[in-house]
């Protein structure tokens, strides 16, 4: 068993681990106490093909293994991680993006601390940029909370979950400083959320406005489903006001974009001059013509600028996985009930050998 395994996922990332994997495995070459666990997560764009023309030889020096999956469609990057966390053979766990640079000596550095403290886990210093994901904590522990929460599927949210359930279950957190820890491939949003459900699904997205801190968001599915919520930017609000404390926010949601109980499903059809949108029985119909849908009394206008639409679909994933975590809590939920990081891989190109984390 090696002493750390730092563990990355990649759904069509090649051109970050491109610049990232084998600096990362030079920056850190301890043979004897490193691997470097690499989940290929079913991408489409060279990536078997890289690792196997460009550094096999470290696979065969036992540093980095390679696993490939065929089943997932989507990237759920909850699911993901406890994949590769399961396929790991270490003592310490380590997540790692795959646009993060660990820097040179980040392995020596958390193989010290944890050899000098017990009930901890390690992360950055809480900045909001692309190292938040980065946590080091203890094999045994990972199993004791049961994983990163896969009831929470898109973007957003998903690590400030883990890190609060590894605090509720008794571990301090510790932050790294050093700023070559730091580094990371600056991308636009869309990255991180181009292969998921969401962004590959949605054909047509509109939003409208209620007040200066409240907006409608009406998404219709290319399988022609549709969903709406209502999302509330609680960072916008004078938390000492009537609408505060009648709403009883805690401190974590007055700092962040949450949504609205009140989510409303249904379908849409079309034909060639008109849009149907139905939800309880009602229909509403526009011509395709139009920008603008009046949907329950309410104008909600046509998002046709792709950075707009990233910058919702980010936001809206993270209130929906914000709001399935408080529910969970408040239910007292067993997290991952049926199991956690479950699926077929293959290990090292061998496609006649599966192996199944059940």
């Amino acid at each position: 068993m090696k002493k750390i395994a730092f563990c990355i996922t990649c759904m069509n990332r090649l051109h970050h681990l491109q610049q990232t994997l084998e600096k990362n495995i030079q920056d850190n070459y301890l043979t004897e106490e490193v691997e470097f666990v690499l989940l290929d997560y079913n991408s489409k764009d060279g990536l078997e093909h890289w690792v196997n023309q460009n550094i096999q030889e470290y696979i065969d020096t036992g540093i980095l293994v390679y696993y490939k999956t065929l089943e997932p469609e989507y990237y759920l990057r909850s699911h993901s991680r406890n994949m590769a966390f399961r396929l790991s053979n270490a003592e310490i766990l380590c997540n790692l993006d795959a646009d993060n640079f660990l820097g040179k000596g980040f392995a020596g550095f958390i193989l010290e601390e944890f050899s000098k403290y017990d009930k901890i886990f390690y992360t950055n210093n809480y900045s909001l940029n692309d190292t938040y994901g980065r946590v080091c904590l203890r094999n045994h522990d990972f199993v004791s909370i049961r994983g990163y929460n896969e009831a929470l599927q898109g973007y957003g949210y998903e690590d400030n979950d883990f890190q609060n359930r590894l605090i509720s279950y008794g571990l301090k957190p510790m932050s790294f400083h050093n700023p070559e820890f730091y580094r990371f491939v600056f991308h636009p949003d869309a990255d991180r959320i181009s292969e998921e459900y969401m962004a590959k699904n949605v054909k047509t997205l509109y939003i409208t406005y209620i007040n200066p801190y409240t907006s409608g968001i009406l998404l219709l599915y290319s399988n022609h489903s549709m969903e709406q919520y209502t999302m509330v930017d609680n960072s916008q609000i004078d938390l000492h006001t009537e609408f505060s404390r009648q709403n009883e926010q805690s401190f974590d949601e007055g700092r962040r974009v949450v949504i609205n109980e009140d989510k409303l499903t249904g379908s849409w059809s079309e034909d060639i001059d008109t849009v149907c949108i139905q939800e309880n029985g009602i229909k509403y119909k526009v011509s395709k013509e139009l920008t603008t849908v009046d949907f329950k009394g309410q104008p909600f206008y046509k998002v046709e600028d792709n950075e707009l639409r990233v910058k919702l679909f980010v936001l809206l994933n993270s209130a929906i996985n914000y709001s399935e975590a408080r529910k969970q809590i408040k239910n007292e939920s067993l997290i991952n009930a049926s199991g956690f990081g479950r699926g077929v891989v293959y290990k090292n190109f061998d496609l006649s050998k599966e192996i199944i984390l059940s």
